[in-house]
């Protein structure tokens, strides 16, 4: 399993574009659905739908069968963290192959690269259109780069996406070739940016129709201030263009709550949350995928998604077959799942399902934050290893995880090219009498009651901070609280402060969280290099440096911290990596990266990921069987391609 995911993995690093059936000369099909509406003249034919060359996907098992329902059980008021997102959603220029083993045409049908890796050129799908029936074309790729990442209103830090790079920023060029066709010109050799077209970074690309947003923009419409004033909580057209946009400073998210914004997906909302507890999509009449016999994808009608009040209840749902599908399961609920599959329930269960994290989960002390005294100690790395050893991580395995994995540090996987042992393994081991040692190197007093004190004579004492609903099917307050156990036996005062994840965002931006946990993502294959944030200074996730981050993205709305000349030095050395060409070259380069994070030991982990497991409906046909990696880098679902999804009659 290792060996092959290696094999798999590595083979990222090839760019090559994997041929697809042709689709010009096919006889198409759609929905009975939509035939109907076509019958009533509510629609153009298929043919004047679909663009000259559709995107072929071939289905995981079987051709699908159209109609029906795909019912989604979430929890909470944001349907697409929900996931929704990951079903729905994610359509950029190109997407992965099923199995991760490299990229392939999604949005777009082909391109070049230059032999210096410095220029792209897209060409597209002529007579693609949004799901409005308006063309989609280069303009609109345009538009989102010369009116939304270059405005200077809208990026008020100047020019940013999550796909750009920083360094060299304000000289990339975007270059409409004609209207099928578009090339980026970077100020450096950009060796990952396919790879990272590929993830959530690269979904703001084909996301913003010019023909709709047009009228939110101050540059095309001199009246916007009118529709400013009709719309309630915006401020100004910027305001106002973000959330009709849902981008790009607003949450990608919230398209959800704006069903009359044109999208390329492959179902579009017909009835948002709002208030309620059932949001409702249907299929797009112009989605521009077919399956090799002609068939428009998707094969499901419809989407129907669900918010319970709890996990109980969104669980309770799923046994009892009245859900479809559920993100994020729950590690807790591995055993009922399987039980409820022997008693008869009507579900399946996919147990080749593999995390492409390192760690389960990542622990940071903000070395940024305002108090002077505890940034000073965060930032002392015997106090990182004092704290490392005083965790019993067997103990958070068999409680938490069910004795799902074995501890690690935030790491590479052994099957990975860039392993780093030292990184992996370091300080993991249980051991009180290590803990205090490290920890008297720096906080040697103690009070009356055990408790370390500061430089300063007053108890240490740090707040722990835990978003309580983005726990991922993890009980991330659970974990807090087993970790400030093990703190307070070693003498260092820990509180727990849980929170909805909105204000821990809020949190965030003001640099008032000292110390918390989050995610361990970077395990699997190369996807470090696509995602260091647990390895290098100044990512949005590394919140070891929280400061730093909002410091180098020049970010208006979160204090901003200046980093020292040797944290600066160490990012550069990463930044490198992306401009390589060359398998080894990225390598090689980010094995240094890796050899940084080993020194200087950013961030505590907790354990490897254990094998992770997906229940679904019975009903539900083409759900990937096989081996998947579920991870953020790859789209979580969307590597399962659910368009050719279908419900069994």
């Amino acid at each position: 399993m290792k060996k092959m995911f290696f094999l798999m993995l590595l083979a990222l690093l090839v760019v090559l574009v994997a041929p697809t059936t042709a689709a010009q000369d096919m006889m198409y099909h759609e929905s009975p659905m939509l035939t109907a509406r076509v019958d009533a003249g509510e629609l153009p034919a298929l043919a004047d739908r679909l663009p000259a060359n559709p995107a072929v996907v071939t289905p995981l098992n079987e051709m699908g069968q159209y109609g029906d329902s795909l019912r989604v059980g979430f929890t909470g008021n944001n349907p697409g963290w929900g996931g929704l997102w990951f079903m729905t959603g994610w359509e950029n220029l190109v997407i992965w192959k099923p199995d991760f083993s490299g990229v392939v045409p999604n949005i777009a049908e082909s391109w070049d690269v230059s032999d210096d890796v410095r220029e792209y050129t897209f060409h597209l799908r002529e007579g693609m259109k949004w799901s409005d029936g308006e063309p989609f074309t280069a303009d609109d790729i345009m538009f989102y780069i010369e009116d939304v990442v270059f405005n200077p209103e809208v990026n008020v830090a100047g020019p940013s996406a999550d796909w750009l790079p920083q360094d060299g920023a304000a000289d990339f060029k975007a270059e409409k070739l004609n209207d099928y066709t578009v090339k980026f010109s970077f100020a450096n050799p950009y060796g990952t940016f396919l790879y990272n077209l590929a993830t959530w970074s690269g979904r703001h690309v084909t996301f913003f129709p010019k023909h709709y947003l047009m009228q939110f923009h101050a540059k095309y419409n001199p009246d916007v201030d009118a529709l400013v004033a009709q719309e309630e909580g915006v401020e100004n057209w910027v305001g106002l263009f973000n959330k009709k946009a849902s981008g790009p400073t607003d949450d990608t998210q919230g398209f959800y709550s704006e069903p009359e914004r044109p999208l390329l997906y492959p179902w579009i909302i017909t009835q948002p949350l709002g208030a309620g507890t059932t949001i409702t999509l249907e299929r797009n009449p112009y989605y521009w995928k077919v399956d090799p016999e002609g068939n428009q994808l998707p094969y499901i009608d419809q989407v129907v998604g669900t918010s319970y009040q709890d996990a109980e209840s969104r669980t309770f749902a799923m046994l009892n077959g009245d859900v479809d599908y559920v993100k994020d399961a729950g590690s807790d609920n591995r055993v009922v799942y399987f039980e409820a599959v022997e008693n008869g329930a009507p579900i399946k269960i996919s147990t080749n399902v593999f995390s492409d994290g390192g760690t389960t989960n990542s622990i940071h002390f903000n070395r940024t934050v305002e108090d002077p005294i505890k940034a000073e100690v965060f930032g002392n790395k015997d106090f990182r290893i004092g704290m490392s050893y005083a965790i019993n991580r067997p103990e958070i395995i068999e409680i938490v995880h069910f004795g799902q994995g074995t501890p690690s540090q935030a790491a590479p996987l052994e099957s990975s090219p860039l392993y780093n042992e030292q990184l992996a393994t370091q300080y993991i081991e249980y051991d009180v009498d290590k803990a205090n040692e490290y920890l008297d190197k720096v906080l040697p007093d103690k009070d009356a009651e055990g408790f370390r004190l500061g430089p300063d004579g007053n108890r240490f004492t740090i707040v722990f901070s835990v978003s309580n609903d983005l726990g991922y099917g993890t009980n991330w307050v659970q974990i807090a609280e087993l970790l400030i156990g093990y703190w307070k036996a070693v003498g260092v005062d820990v509180t727990l402060n849980s929170m909805p994840d909105t204000q821990f965002v809020e949190n965030k931006k003001a640099n008032t969280i000292e110390a918390t946990m989050y995610t361990g993502e970077g395990g699997a294959g190369i996807t470090a290099i696509l995602d260091p944030r647990y390895y290098v200074p100044f990512d949005y996730f590394g919140l070891f440096g929280n400061g730093w981050f909002a410091w180098r993205n020049n970010t208006t709305d979160s204090v901003q911290v200046e980093p020292p000349d040797d944290m600066k030095a160490l990012r550069e050395v990463y930044e490198k990596v992306l401009q390589l060409p060359s398998q080894e070259e990225q390598i090689e380069q980010m094995k240094l990266v890796l050899q940084d994070a080993a020194d200087e030991f950013w961030v505590l982990g907790i354990s490897r990921p254990g094998p992770e497991y997906q229940p679904y409906h019975e009903r539900l046909g083409n759900f990937q069987e096989g081996e998947w990696i579920k991870g953020w880098i790859e789209g979580v679902e969307k590597l399962t391609y659910p368009e050719q999804w279908y419900i069994k009659q």
